[in-house]
């Protein structure tokens, strides 16, 4: 499940101080210029006006200037910044954690210097959780919020920053007859929370189940690659597979961000209907978990998950158990929320601060740091964003269009005036991992030919007339019909890499002469995954090693569904060309240090840039504040052991290694 995939319903909380507009209404360049500092700030001023108690107001620090308008053919845009103008001095330490949330069992006193919570999840559900009592991991819309990453536990974890592949829930596996075949080894005592074996019957139902609804999430997935399995004993199952495979293990059974194929407790799903069963029932103790931790509450405002004492994996000597005895996570915020919640030692974590909110808050925090000391502050996230279009709906369905549209964004001013100069461009879909840098390196030939970077206006104007538009008494392309060419940006309410571009981005395209405009809609995935968004500000969730899973889940035909129809967030631009899938199936099967892999990679490059089915944009950096107030050892560039997405499937080994503050 990539960033933010998640369906949430239309709405967003009230703030302190401050109303949020309706997600609907839509942003114009003319009220954005007009109005977007100077409302802007006035919002900050109100929301900081009531910091939270008991914290006593204090002088702000000075939060990032507003960027200036450009100079003479550069169009003057600002990024909505939101740096808290004033905020509160940190809390003196609590002794509970906040006010508990109604919950079927007794919720137990936990002290605060026990407790750790992350506000804010990965931008989804904005204002307050809507999936309250639903725990199905195999259907869109499940927030991050808990479950997938402190109950759930993967048979592998990958960290891409340190290149670690972890055997978690499996102790090994073997494949057999030219990649074709799959002995899986489950390691002996993982157990559920309700003491019930996790075994290989478990493993073999799951694949059952999804093989048989391939609508559920990695359904159609293992449906296509699994032709059978059979359990040899409790620790072992034998899988055949449908074809040459040799990333089976890497792509559907290792957890790595937001990637999961999650494993089902047999004994409670068994006759379920898995396209409505919701996984929940606190009197039966549902959800079940492997993982340290049992949810104990949950409500629109907050999830609470208190550690197990009987979890296996400190039982039996495999790790020691986690120090943090209980998460509440928090749903999707804003920022200055977020920063008035962070310099009050509220939270311990929160959905990356922009770099004036940053410097801001750690001004008045001196307790709170982030992945790095030196510029651009944050860790590297596997996902790079980019101007996506629905390519089966018109005029998006032309490639040269496409390039028109790229042609019109100027990214260094995106990089400028977005993020204060704290990110870098990208030329291709894919993170700037280690493992990748060779493919990217080889692709340089390639991109002299085809500048998806590249800002000219007159290219766009050329192609643009030689399409047969022409430009109004407005300066806005004219089709034949008359109609202007529309581009309706939606992205997320809050996330660190694309809500600040979406003005800048939007400017740009109407001084090009595109009717662009944007709208922060908080059903944004719906839209994205269903094809009803035309474009959008989205990120690549895909490879971390090698080019093959971004190709394949991203913009494989097989994916392509009809506009109206959710396609679970794989292929979300619609396009569709088979010479290039085909290309990507031989890639499949070949093993990743085959060096025909490279060949191939070029093969369908020649093929990817000319269509650029969206066009590229920056790199996703996220600077996450952490707070040592009351916990330590986070990761950091210095000891980067995992990323410190808690919103990510990896987020697990965080939570096992933060140590308590004595």
């Amino acid at each position: 499940m990539d960033h933010g995939t998640d369906e949430i319903r239309d709405h967003r909380a009230d703030e302190p101080g401050t109303r949020m507009t309706p997600t609907r209404r839509v942003t114009s360049r003319r009220r954005f210029l007009a109005a977007g500092v100077a409302g802007f700030s006035a919002a900050l001023l109100a929301a900081c006006s009531q910091p939270p108690a008991p914290a006593k107001p204090a002088e702000a620090a000075k939060p990032a200037e507003a960027a200036k308008p450009a100079e003479a053919a550069k169009p003057a845009v600002t990024a909505p910044a939101q740096q808290p103008a004033e905020a509160a001095k940190p809390a003196a330490p609590a002794q509970q954690a906040p006010a508990q949330p109604v919950a079927a069992g007794q919720v137990a006193t936990i002290p605060r210097n026990r407790t750790l919570i992350p506000a804010g999840l990965g931008g989804e559900h904005p204002g307050g959780f809507t999936d309250i009592d639903n725990f199905n991991q195999y259907l869109p819309g499940l927030s991050r919020s808990g479950y997938t990453q402190a109950g759930t536990e993967g048979l592998f974890y990958y960290a891409p920053l340190n290149n670690e592949f972890k055997p978690w829930l499996a102790e090994g596996y073997q494949f057999g007859n030219d990649f074709t075949e799959l002995t899986l080894k489950l390691r002996k005592g993982p157990a559920w929370s309700d003491g019930t074996p996790f075994t290989a019957k478990d493993v073999v139902f799951t694949f059952e189940m999804l093989a048989n609804e391939p609508t559920l999430l990695n359904g159609a997935d293992v449906k296509r690659q699994v032709k059978s399995m059979q359990m040899i004993d409790e620790q072992t199952v034998n899988f055949t597979l449908n074809f040459k495979n040799p990333r089976f293990v890497f792509d559907l059974l290792t957890f790595r961000a937001d990637v999961a194929l999650p494993i089902a407790p047999e004994h409670v799903w068994k006759g379920q209907d898995p396209k409505s069963f919701k996984n929940y029932d606190p009197s039966k103790g549902w959800p079940l978990t492997t993982g340290p931790y049992k949810l104990v509450a949950t409500n629109v405002e907050q999830k609470l998950w208190d550690r197990r004492d009987d979890w296996w994996g400190s039982k039996t000597g495999f790790s020691p158990p986690p120090k943090v005895e209980r998460l509440i996570f928090l749903p999707g915020m804003n920022e200055i929320t977020m920063a008035q919640k962070m310099i009050a030692n509220e939270i311990d974590m929160a959905f990356s601060f922009t770099p004036g909110n940053m410097r801001a808050v750690q001004q008045q925090n001196k307790k709170i740091i982030t992945h790095s000391d030196q510029p651009p502050y944050g860790f590297m996230d596997w996902w790079p964003i980019a101007l996506g279009f629905n390519n089966s709906e018109k005029p998006f369905d032309d490639p040269e269009i496409r390039w028109a549209i790229s042609y019109a964004i100027n990214r260094d001013q995106i990089i400028k005036f977005a993020f204060q100069g704290f990110n870098q461009v990208s030329a291709l879909p894919y993170p700037d991992f280690a493992g990748l840098r060779p493919y990217m390196d080889a692709a340089k030939p390639l991109l002299e030919k085809y500048d998806t970077l590249a800002y000219d206006l007159k290219k766009t104007d050329e192609i643009m007339t030689r399409k047969g538009y022409k430009k109004d008494a407005q300066g806005m392309w004219t089709g034949s019909d008359g109609n202007k060419v529309s581009i309706p940006i939606i992205t997320f309410p809050q996330h660190p890499s694309t809500t600040p571009q979406a003005p800048v981005v939007t400017e740009q395209l109407r001084q090009a002469g595109f009717d662009a405009t944007f709208q922060l809609p908080a059903d944004y995935g719906a839209r994205i995954r269903t094809g009803e968004a035309k474009a959008y500000l989205y990120g690549h969730g895909g490879s971390m090693r090698e080019p093959f899973s971004t190709w394949d889940r991203l913009y494989h035909m097989r994916h392509v569904k009809p506009t109206g129809t959710d396609n679970n967030g794989q292929n979300i631009y619609r396009w569709s060309n088979k010479p290039f899938s085909d290309i990507v199936d031989q890639m499949g099967q070949m093993a990743e240090d085959d060096p025909k892999l490279m060949d191939l990679w070029l093969k369908s490059l020649e093929i990817w840039l000319p269509e650029l089915p969206d066009v590229q944009l920056v790199h996703t950096v996220i600077p996450v504040p952490m707070n040592t107030t009351y916990w330590t050892n986070w990761p950091s560039a210095k000891d980067p052991y995992v990323h410190e997405g808690f919103w990510h499937r990896n987020a697990l080994h965080m939570i096992l290694k933060l140590q308590p503050v004595s």
